[in-house]
């Protein structure tokens, strides 16, 4: 009965995630409901040794089932933290075990056949909590590699025992050992597919919140995820230092869209937008406002000086990128207003000071960086500068 629940629960969470495979063609669930599907199938056969006739099928194929599906869970695991599964090395335990079955004397003892399997479930457990616990993976798949240090050790502690030859241990169908190691087996495969199935939702939840919140030219957050973080960033500076936002609007840009198209246009917002990324650190967030504008906020211990010195390493190296980019007698450019959190008790008034320093680059010839002046701060709820957006339309 015990084994019948344990094939049940297998087979459900193998349908399952080979019904996500199907439906949203994510490879780590392919391989995830492949393991399931073959340990079912091995769980089915191993009765059939009681016929004493079909031991190919219930020892040899049955045990090289349960094998696969060990592989096929650390197959599973890489791929989804996006490493590259080879089948090689998937298939190659299987048919090791398979050869030792058919060629070694030794493996016609139960007993032996035990250690042998129980040390290649621990050692392929290992290698999957391995995978799991080593990579900077989400909480899911770190919990995932728990349960495989578990199954681990449940597995070396069962070759020891078997090694003893413990008779009621070790009893192929009805000894407690058996009984101990199908309810492991009923209790891991729930946790693995619970994990398994939420770790693809949290993914897939993660990939579509990302697309909503990025700015699909670029690769840079868009304007609602821009305002969130930087929200966020300004409340957390009371205690973490100061923020500083740059405006950065790129000069010539309209000019440049219309002699060469779209296409080019483009062109150029992506290269601009991986300069940015180049030079920003981890914490730093940079989104595009719309069309050619942008916004970098540096949180943390920032400063006037780290703060200068970024914007103009920013607008050197894409003045050189784009010195081969000569249309229409200019080339493109990037124009930076500067201000700093400690200027402003609001994000919107912090917005409209670097709109300010932006639109004195834009007056003062543009390609350059300018800082937002204190002496006449901008109330809470200031309005852009005047003025700016028709230098915008102008370029």
């Amino acid at each position: 009965m015990i084994l019948f629940l344990s094939v049940g629960t297998c087979l459900l969470a193998g349908l399952a995630l080979l019904w996500e495979w199907r439906i949203h063609r994510e490879p780590a669930a392919g391989w995830w409901g492949l393991a399931f599907v073959s340990s079912a199938t091995g769980a089915c056969l191993f009765p059939l040794r009681a016929l004493g006739h079909l031991d190919l099928l219930s020892i040899g194929i049955s045990n090289a089932l349960f094998i696969l599906s060990y592989c096929a869970i650390a197959a599973g695991v890489a791929t989804f933290l996006g490493r590259r599964a080879s089948l090689l090395v998937i298939a190659a335990p299987s048919a090791a075990w398979l050869v030792f079955w058919g060629i070694a004397p030794q493996a016609a003892d139960f007993d032996t056949r035990v250690v042998v399997m129980s040390a290649v479930t621990a050692c392929l457990s290992a290698c999957t909590a391995w995978i799991a616990v080593s990579a900077n993976a989400e909480r899911l798949i770190r919990a995932l590699g728990v349960v495989m240090v578990l199954r681990t050790g449940f597995f070396a502690v069962r070759c020891l025992w078997a090694s003893e030859a413990l008779g009621a241990l070790s009893d192929p169908q009805r000894g407690f050992g058996f009984q101990i190691v199908v309810i492991e087996g009923v209790w891991t495969s729930v946790l693995l597919g619970y994990l398994m199935l939420a770790a693809l939702r949290e993914k897939r939840d993660t990939a579509l919140l990302k697309l909503a919140e990025t700015d699909f030219l670029t690769g840079a957050s868009n304007r609602r995820c821009f305002q969130v973080s930087a929200e966020g960033a300004l409340r957390q500076m009371p205690t973490r230092g100061v923020a500083i936002l740059m405006m950065l609007d790129l000069d010539n840009f309209k000019r440049i869209n219309d002699a060469c198209g779209h296409a080019f246009g483009d062109t150029v917002l992506q290269r601009f937008a991986e300069i940015v990324r180049e030079r920003l650190g981890r914490d730093d967030i940079f989104a595009r406002l719309g069309g050619e504008e942008f916004a970098v906020m540096i949180r943390g211990d920032a400063d006037a000086s780290r703060a200068t010195a970024l914007a103009e390493s920013i607008r050197a190296d894409f003045q050189r990128a784009m010195l081969g980019a000569h249309i229409a007698g200019v080339s493109p450019t990037v124009s930076i207003g500067i201000a700093a959190s400690h200027q402003a008790r609001t994000l919107e008034t912090l917005l409209a000071l670097a709109d300010r320093a932006l639109y004195q680059a834009k007056a003062n010839g543009r390609n350059r960086v300018e800082h937002a002046r204190t002496e006449f701060p901008a109330p809470d709820f200031a309005e852009p500068a005047r003025g700016h957006d028709t230098l915008l339309e102008a370029g």
